[in-house]
């Protein structure tokens, strides 16, 4: 989930674009404070970077939002204002020292926004690092007119007719092959694992994105499912003798939907943080969740959800959420026909374990079912599972869930 999910945050800056009459204009600023400034919102733990060039952009990096425009002025008395014009909401504060320092405002969100000269570098030490002991291959493929784009890692003594192979399906908005969020590439971490203990991947960018095509905001949760048999096909056509699905989040559900195709069903399947339940009762149950972690007392948590579920189904309308809300995946969990592994953090405030792990071992008795303890939705180790924590753990994947994955795959 973009993830964090296109939908499935409380806590984020929202930088959705939306319609402003205001144009974007020249900034009128000192030189004193020209240059890029970068800083956490506090008690959000979301970056934000200011460029006070010829004009005004911000980037939301944890977002994965860049170029944001905005104008900046500044008065007489040396406050720095800055509205921002392709989201609501502004920046008020000035130059203290050698720090920018004010007030981070959007909607009732008021929160302090301490910013320092340069950029935001994150600390991401399990992405991997060529040269890898393993060999890598940009190819493309495709379905119905829509191309896709994707990388093959494979061991590099790998003969297809003798080697498993997986595909990798991510989790809900835009990405790229590695599943790329926050500076975290947790696909390619997992790939990287999976090559070193002698298991093909094949990983690819969304609809839209990188070099796949096809346009994402028409498709819904089964166009990206009919996306992933492709995918499947591909690596079959190659010879590979045993095929899989690996999904995070809708991903996690999708590897449920294709694991009970009646034809050309996976060989296996590994649903990582997947919906079991149905889209409609995760939202309600996320939001709740996390506004109860928020301080929102739990009286009153569920009347506050449905009233943020209807604000933002207001903005936010397409073919995509309309098939969110009404998905059901039990019936597909239910008539799954292959091995089944379903993994899930117990501190996930996202897809929340008791409403769609313990589905799973309901539904599907003979799916392996595994809860992590002290694991989020990206699988970090973490404190509370807010997703306003990713940006700010360096862990991309917890190490006992990827060594457990590679070892049940090399099982199958």
């Amino acid at each position: 989930m973009k993830t964090v999910c296109r939908l499935l945050v409380v806590a984020g800056i929202g930088a959705t674009i939306f319609s402003c009459s205001e144009t974007q204009k020249p900034i009128s600023v000192s030189e004193d404070i020209k240059g890029t400034w970068s800083g956490e919102i506090e008690g959000l733990g979301l970056a934000i970077v200011m460029h006070l060039e010829d004009s005004c952009t911000l980037d939301s990096p944890d977002q994965g939002a860049y170029g944001l425009k905005a104008n900046a002025t500044q008065s007489k008395d040396g406050t720095l204002k800055v509205k921002f014009l392709d989201m609501p909401g502004h920046f008020k504060g000035s130059l203290q020292g050698d720090s920018l320092i004010g007030t981070f405002s959007q909607s009732i969100l008021k929160k302090r926004l301490a910013m320092g000269r340069g950029g935001i570098e994150r600390n991401r030490p399990q992405t991997p690092v060529p040269p890898f002991p393993y060999d890598t291959e940009d190819l493309s493929f495709g379905h119905d007119g829509i191309s896709l784009g994707g990388t093959l890692a494979a061991p590099s003594d790998c003969t297809p007719e003798a080697t498993t192979a997986v595909v990798m399906v991510s989790g809900s908005g835009q990405q790229n092959r590695d599943e790329e969020i926050m500076e975290h590439r947790p696909f390619a971490v997992i790939a990287d694992a999976l090559a070193r203990q002698g298991i093909a991947s094949l990983r690819y960018d969304d609809r839209g994105c990188g070099e796949s095509g096809g346009v994402f905001a028409d498709a819904t949760t089964f166009d990206f499912a009919d996306d992933a048999r492709a995918a499947v096909r591909c690596l079959r056509e190659r010879g590979f003798r045993k095929v899989g699905v690996i999904g995070h989040s809708e991903g996690g559900t999708i590897a449920f939907i294709l694991g009970a195709d009646e034809q050309d069903a996976p060989d296996f399947i590994v649903s990582l943080a997947g919906m079991a339940d149905r889209g409609d009762s995760t939202l309600f149950r996320q939001m709740a969740r996390q506004l109860e972690l928020q301080g929102t007392p739990q009286k009153m948590s569920g009347f506050a959800a449905k009233l943020a579920i209807k604000q933002m189904l207001k903005q936010q309308k397409g073919p995509w959420i309309d098939c969110f809300m009404k998905l059901d995946p039990a019936p597909y969990v239910a008539g799954i026909k292959c091995p089944c592994l379903a993994l899930n953090g117990d501190k996930d405030t996202q897809v929340i374990p008791e409403f769609n792990l313990s589905k799973v071992e309901v539904l599907c008795p003979a799916a392996d079912c595994r809860l992590y303890p002290g694991l989020n939705h990206l699988f970090q180790h973490c404190k509370s599972g807010m997703p306003v924590e990713y940006a700010g753990i360096e862990e991309t994947f917890a190490p006992e869930v990827l060594a457990d994955i590679v070892q049940w795959v090399n099982q199958q």
